[in-house]
């Protein structure tokens, strides 16, 4: 596609708002652990599946281990998880989710239920099918193209 394709402009839009969504819903953390959207799917993996190592973590998201890590760490830093021992393995550490992860992401599951309340009954299931299917499609080429 060239810059003055026609389709660039609705294209770099439609990423642009997927943009600004994310960053927004990552923003909806009321307390001073906001997380990225990253951080943000670890932490939920933590709290919905338990503690888990760092490639266990990446292989169910469909990550690269590195990428698990760095994200890892920053909700480490945060105090939002926790790395501790692994009885399993001396040498791989499990992480699991803090006290005060478990309630930030509270919290943010409670902004994300009042916006989604907001949301209800305005958007069509038929265009978040759409919409849903785009962003896929565009996910799908930047995959491949990197």
């Amino acid at each position: 596609m060239e810059l003055n394709d026609p389709h660039h402009g609705p294209i770099v839009d439609l990423i642009a708002q997927a943009r600004r969504v994310s960053r927004d819903w990552s923003g909806l953390s009321a307390d001073d652990s906001a997380m990225t959207g990253a951080e943000r799917d670890v932490l939920d993996f933590l709290v919905f599946e338990g503690a888990a190592t760092v490639p266990q973590i990446a292989r169910n998201r469909g990550v690269s281990r590195q990428h698990i890590q760095k994200r890892a760490d920053a909700l480490v830093a945060k105090g939002l998880a926790e790395f501790v021992d692994n009885p399993a393995h001396k040498s791989s550490k499990l992480l699991e989710a803090s006290i005060k992860g478990e309630r930030a992401h509270a919290t943010a599951s409670r902004g994300e239920a009042e916006v989604l309340q907001r949301l209800s009954g305005k958007v069509d299931p038929k265009d978040i099918a759409k919409a849903r299917a785009v962003l896929q499609t565009i996910a799908k080429a930047v995959e491949d193209s990197a």
